[in-house]
């Protein structure tokens, strides 16, 4: 797991570490979607969801309820995940970490609609864009080698960029 204090890295092969993403992401879906309620949707997001796309390699993970299924969601998340300690809680939205992986595997559990409810949205924009995508590899590229909690604090500017047009 990552710190703040940690410097930003990118992974020397982001295809490898996508496709290593893809096989945790089935991995973690096949352990946990049918102990979450049947309305949950889990949906690999982030850099490496994104053929192309210039990533640490890490996994996040999307886990979308209605708001009635949320608390039950969030229980089982509870007793299975570690709550990620770089994010508050907050009514509609709870972030953590999978434990026994391989690779660092976020999971957010979000409410659909919540103001948090944008993951998807960012993924598709980028992979809507190619140019777009650029841009986020030129700003990761940027940030390599540099304090994580300065290369947090930029993405965090663009993503919120980026989403005011979507």
């Amino acid at each position: 797991m990552s710190d703040d204090s940690a410097l930003f890295l990118l992974s020397p092969d982001p295809e490898d570490a996508r496709q290593r993403a893809l096989a945790a992401f089935e991995t973690w879906r096949r352990q946990h979607a049918r102990q979450l309620p049947r309305s949950a949707e889990a949906l690999h997001v982030g850099a490496t969801a994104i053929e192309g796309c210039e990533t640490k390699g890490d996994l996040d993970i999307a886990v979308r309820v209605p708001e009635e299924d949320f608390e039950a969601a969030r229980d089982y998340l509870d007793r299975t995940h570690t709550p990620n300690p770089r994010s508050a809680r907050r009514k509609g939205f709870v972030a953590y970490l999978a434990p026994g992986y391989a690779m660092e595997v976020d999971v957010k559990l979000v409410v659909n609609g919540d103001e948090f409810d944008r993951f998807t949205d960012f993924r598709d924009a980028l992979l809507a864009d190619k140019a777009l995508l650029a841009r986020y590899n030129a700003l990761k590229r940027a940030y390599r080698g540099r304090e994580m909690e300065r290369y947090r604090d930029a993405k965090g500017a663009f993503i919120r960029d980026i989403l005011k047009g979507v």
